[in-house]
């Protein structure tokens, strides 16, 4: 059986097609701890413009990084925002940060210049604070140099706090409560 031209070049493309969805497949099925760890080994590593989206107990947290440097186990980020959308419509926290850096080592981060909004269905509370900590393992988000929390009615200044998964604010030191909106007469 004699074959022309047009059928090898066909029976060509074919296998070249087999081949590629082949290796495609397998390129699809990445290891994801396995494409961290190579990462974490790069010499030296700078990404911009990341989005990343994850459901954690129901909540779903968005994160956007204009740009990372990752230097060994340590990374740099500039800017950065957060957002966790509570299960339930309960309501939305958003942060954004100046600068913060990520520690691989410690599995710990450190943010600051830290803004930002906490909405529920009967109030929305703005914040601000020079620095914020996390840690893996750790059920709160820590504020060490002080939190303001504030609306149209009362502002709270505390020189430490934290703040619990569910919202919950704890006043470390103490704090100062002022009452901001004029009584009606």
């Amino acid at each position: 059986m004699k074959l022309s031209r047009p059928r090898i070049i066909m029976a060509a493309l074919f296998f070249g097609l087999v081949v590629l969805v082949r290796y495609a497949m397998r390129d699809m099925q990445l290891d994801v701890d396995l494409l961290r760890e190579s990462l974490l080994n790069m010499p030296g590593l700078v990404m911009e413009n990341i989005q990343m989206s994850r459901e954690i107990s129901g909540d779903m947290w968005r994160v956007r990084l204009p740009y990372l440097d990752r230097e060994g186990s340590t990374v740099h980020l500039r800017s950065l925002d957060v957002r966790r959308h509570l299960s339930g419509d309960k309501g939305e926290w958003y942060f954004f940060g100046r600068e913060g850096i990520y520690s691989h080592d410690i599995k710990a981060a450190s943010i600051t210049g830290l803004l930002g909004t906490l909405n529920s269905d009967s109030r929305t509370w703005n914040l601000e604070s020079t620095r914020l900590d996390w840690q893996e393992g750790r059920d709160s988000l820590v504020f060490p140099e002080g939190l303001t929390i504030y609306d149209d009615e009362l502002r709270v200044r505390t020189p430490q706090a934290s703040i619990d998964k569910s919202g919950v604010i704890l006043l470390e030191k103490g704090g100062v409560i002022q009452w901001v909106k004029p009584l009606k007469r």
